[in-house]
């Protein structure tokens, strides 16, 4: 039985094939050339800004679609700085303690001085009549009146400060009281995120009142051609 279809001379079989061949290499270039086209389109051109400092969002600065240039604010970011306690110098005193303090130091300091004048007076007793024996010098028992005439000094003037720290505790008194000092507000400083290149904003993920940390992503820009 003939064969009804004639066979290919091997000239025609080897132009078939070079025309295959030309025809896959076309279209692999074509694929390679759509491939990089969508990787440049998807990941060439994109700036991302980040937060430079945590803090919570004070104001959003750009929509999407805005044009911006290098070193344009994007975000506000407010820092605060919790008030920490209040120092020891700064606090105001309870006028009440401060005034029973006050007497109860008068009051050492008329028991002390009173203790000396006492020791003084015994001490001129004794020298008065060994002075008179002729025991004792005159000197010493001058000595010993010039020291108890101090003591006495010392003595009143206690008693005039305790008189001084009764008045204050009465004043005191008649003084509205407080339980506290005033608070202290916390400090606050604003931080900007800035545009670190001129280009176009595609996104903006900050709203105003998060919570950001340092480095999280802010907003997205496509770079100027």
């Amino acid at each position: 039985m003939k064969n009804k279809f004639p066979q290919s001379s091997p000239r025609r079989a080897r132009k078939f094939g070079v025309a295959l061949h030309a025809c896959a290499l076309v279209a692999l270039a074509v694929l390679a050339s759509a491939c990089a086209g969508g990787k440049d389109d998807a990941g060439r051109g994109l700036i991302i800004v980040n937060a430079p400092v945590a803090g919570e969002v004070r104001r959003v600065l750009v929509r999407e679609g805005m044009v911006v240039n290098a070193g344009t604010p994007l975000v506000e970011i407010v820092v605060r700085t919790e008030a920490r306690g209040v120092p020891q110098a700064t606090k105001t005193e309870d006028p009440l303690a401060r005034a029973g303090r006050n007497i109860d130091a008068a009051q050492a300091r008329i028991e002390a001085a009173r203790a000396e004048t006492v020791r003084a007076e015994v001490e001129v007793q004794r020298l008065t009549p060994l002075v008179a024996a002729g025991d004792a010098q005159q000197a010493q028992l001058d000595g010993a009146r010039a020291e108890y005439e101090r003591a006495q000094r010392r003595l009143q003037e206690a008693q005039g400060a305790a008189q001084d720290a009764q008045s204050g505790l009465v004043a005191a008194r008649r003084q509205p009281q407080t339980n506290a000092p005033a608070p202290v507000a916390p400090a606050e400083q604003i931080v900007a995120a800035e545009a670190t290149s001129a280009g176009t904003v595609s996104v903006v993920s900050a709203r105003v009142g998060d919570r950001v940390t340092a480095g999280q992503p802010l907003a997205t820009l496509r770079a100027a051609q």
